[in-house]
């Protein structure tokens, strides 16, 4: 018998294929005794340092779902030489980072580096590896809904190109390592054939994973096989609904054993799905709610804003089902308080810490009905919107034509719930959420949403189920969802052919939640000693505007404050002094980006920008009011798994108690008429959202000889300034027409300026 001695040190090497194995079987307590001896290890030899950062990386990944610190580590290694095997194991690792945080063009693109390094080194199990990745990342973004049936396809072509790289190994005793790669592509081919409708062809790759699993005595990936096999019994029909409740149950064992809480809630919220399909409506209650806890319970590391919303979209889906299970139960108010739950896991998690990042330690709770009822004061009526079945990316007709299904994807419903301080009506539109889903973000609100007979229909379609609760209410506060948050509400046109804002109507007030309006951004001390600074800046170029710099000291001048306009640079100086003022006004260009919102930004000097990113991370406000007079500045971008990213967001977080923006680009003679009008009245004391709204009124009303007159008061009102020596203003009154007319009656000028702000404390 031998046996080690005390002194003989364990071959480093060796360990490293240790811990690698230990993490495909999920032994996680194994990986982390390995990497501390390593790492005590590489103190002395340097060589295996990058391998630890490696691991690390790995562990990160795997037990704490740490996909942001799990990218920091391995971005790190590439910037350094590495030895050939470790650098594609490090490209390979980053890619799975991005993929696992909703970034599938950045993983696509990593895995390919990934299987060319493979192949340049004659690895065709690596090169598999990467096709199987690939895969991986055409189904997630499916199931994201930002791919169709072409990306499952290409899918479907990566896994069998990676079967075929791997079947010369597959003969005779394979290596375990080479098993369960195979298994695992079969479990990949086998989601694309369901998504694709091909439910048998699904069935048997499930069963030769499963097989394989149980070869390997891999019980956690047996319990992923029987997920993945009991969804598609359920799919069968009723005759093999038996044969998918046993096959989730047993995974849900599994996943126990294992403490997978992710998988749990798959499991849980199968299990749900299946209790609803069998008529059995409080039992799948009772399962989803209790895949939400567990769901409720996890926290991911993200790097990015649509990172941390691909991670909610995966759960996107257990919050709808909810909602609706609640709904058919007839239980409106459960359905309410999740419906707040669902937006405080994506919009509440980044607004109640100080970092970008996605906080660990901070909770928001949401608020329940009982506590919005108790804080709407006696004449407000909150209309608060959800969807379900948002597709990120519209379905073609190719989609439909072969019959692409998504496993979990409920039904496109528009749900809205009215509640005063008395009662709570819920109401189906019977609406599609995705009859509004525009397919481009260019000029969105003016080409989509302004088409008077689209006015009219939304308004029978949204509110006249309510009009009875809306007569005698000062306020009406709205909570948006998807699409509606691009909505001008104001602008619907009710039977008699008025908008919805209107003389004697009520003032309207936006939140991205109920939550958020009942509960602003909190207090700090206070510190603003200056009533009002105006930002302004005109541009440059073809894009240059007319009125921005006038309007900021036009601004400036009501409200008693100052301006800074011109080239002057402003960002270092803003940073440092915007706590100083009670109230900060921007006229500017305004940009919008969809791809990364917290990228969208305001300019305000020459090669001068401000982001949403930045306004997070710099500004630390102590003001009752933004008001953002730039082109795009309220468009935010809207997923299936997160609420309003953008500017708006950024200064909500910053300290802004009340936010004013444009939904759309906004005619600048018309800006600067209903800022002067707002200043007046709130100078005067007048509520915010009144003032704006008999800004907005006033405008719809003035002549086009009124409207030239009040534009040449504010030219003489800015005395030596050089705004007032432009002949723009020149330009902007040529542009009103004739003296009669009312420039300014259509949607187009009064309606993008919307309040984003919250319930008065009573």
């Amino acid at each position: 018998m031998h046996t080690q001695s005390p002194m003989t040190k364990a071959d480093p090497h060796a360990q490293i294929d240790q811990f690698l194995a230990a993490v495909l079987l999920r032994r996680l307590d194994e990986c982390r005794r390995l990497l501390q001896e390593l790492e005590s290890t590489a103190q002395a030899d340097r060589s295996l340092r990058p391998w630890c950062l490696y691991l690390r990386g790995i562990l990160a990944f795997e037990e704490a779902n740490d996909w942001a610190e799990a990218e920091r580590l391995f971005a790190s290694l590439l910037e350094q030489i590495l030895p050939p095997e470790l650098r594609g194991r490090v490209l390979y690792a980053l890619a799975r980072a991005y993929d696992a945080q909703a970034r599938w063009p950045e993983a696509i693109a990593a895995f390919e580096q990934a299987r060319e390094h493979a192949e340049a080194h004659g690895q065709p199990l690596e090169a598999a590896k990467a096709w199987k990745h690939i895969t991986i990342c055409y189904e997630n973004g499916f199931v994201h809904g930002e791919y169709g049936v072409n990306e499952l396809q290409r899918g479907v072509a990566c896994a069998e190109r990676a079967l075929t790289l791997i079947e010369p190994f597959i003969d005779g005793a394979p290596a375990d390592d080479v098993l369960w790669l195979a298994g695992s592509i079969w479990n990949e081919l086998g989601s694309l054939h369901m998504y694709l409708g091909r439910l048998e062809e699904a069935l048997a790759c499930y069963q030769r994973d499963l097989a394989i699993c149980r070869q390997l005595d891999d019980w956690h990936g047996v319990g992923v096989s029987l997920l993945n096999s009991g969804e598609i019994h359920q799919k069968l029909g009723p005759a093999h609904w038996a044969g998918a409740r046993a096959a989730y149950e047993q995974a849900l064992a599994l996943f126990r054993r294992y403490e997978n809480k992710t998988l749990m809630a798959d499991a849980l919220a199968d299990l749900g799905l299946l209790a609803a399909e069998m008529g059995q409506p409080e039992q799948a209650l009772a399962h989803v709610l209790a895949a939400l806890e567990l769901v409720e319970s996890l926290r991911v590391g993200i790097s990015s804003e649509s990172g941390r919303a691909g991670f909610f979209a995966t759960i996107a889906d257990i919050y709808a089902h909810a909602v609706l299970l609640a709904l058919e139960l007839e239980q409106p108010a459960v359905a309410f308080d999740l419906v707040e739950r669902a937006r405080a896991r994506a919009f509440l998690d980044m607004m109640a810490a100080g970092s970008l990042e996605l906080p660990r330690a901070a909770e928001a709770t949401p608020a329940t009905l009982a506590e919005v009822q108790a804080a709407l004061p006696e004449d407000a009526l909150l209309l608060a919107f959800f969807t379900t079945g948002l597709e990120e990316a519209r379905i073609g007709r190719a989609d439909r034509e072969q019959n692409v299904r998504r496993h979990r994807f409920p039904p496109a419903r528009t749900l809205i719930f009215a509640v005063t301080r008395q009662q709570l009506r819920f109401y189906d539109p019977q609406f599609s959420p995705n009859h509004l889903q525009p397919s481009s973000l260019e000029n969105v609100a003016e080409r989509h949403f302004l088409a008077p007979p689209l006015l009219r229909r939304l308004y029978d379609t949204l509110i006249a189920p309510v009009a009875d609760l809306l007569r005698g209410r000062r306020a009406l506060y709205i909570a948006p969802h998807g699409p509606f948050h691009y909505l001008p509400f104001q602008a619907l046109v009710g039977p008699d052919g008025e908008p919805l804002l209107r003389p004697g109507g009520p003032a309207l007030v936006y939140g991205p939640s109920a939550t958020i309006l009942l509960r602003p951004p909190a207090s700090r001390p206070a510190t603003a000693s200056h009533s009002c600074l105006a930002v302004g800046y005109n541009g440059a170029g073809p894009g240059e505007l007319l009125l921005a710099e006038a309007e900021a000291v036009c601004v400036a001048q009501l409200a008693g404050g100052e301006a800074w306009t011109g080239s002057a640079p402003k960002r270092s100086t803003l940073a440092a002094q915007a706590a100083d003022y009670r109230l900060l006004h921007f006229s500017c260009h305004g940009r919008f980006d969809p791809a990364t919102p917290l990228a969208s930004s305001l300019q305000i000097g020459p090669d001068e920008t401000l982001s949403a990113a930045e306004i997070i991370q710099t500004l630390r406000l102590d003001c009752d009011l933004v008001i953002l007079s730039a082109c795009e500045s309220g468009l935010s971008r809207v997923r299936r798994g997160d609420e309003l990213i953008g500017l708006l967001r950024a200064l909500r977080y910053a300290g802004a108690r009340q936010v004013i923006s444009t939904l759309w680009r906004v005619n600048e003679a018309a800006t600067m008429l209903v800022m002067e009008t707002f200043y007046t009245l709130i100078m005067q004391g007048v509520d915010v959202a009144e003032a704006l709204m008999q800004a907005q009124l006033h405008l719809r009303g003035l002549t086009a000889q009124e409207a030239r007159q009040r534009l040449a008061q504010f030219m003489a009102a800015l005395g030596d300034h050089p705004a007032a020596r432009s002949r723009r203003w020149t330009e902007a009154a040529h542009q009103l027409g004739d003296d009669t007319d009312h420039p300014f009656a259509g949607p187009l000028f009064w309606a993008p300026f919307v309040l984003f702000g919250s319930i008065p404390s009573q």
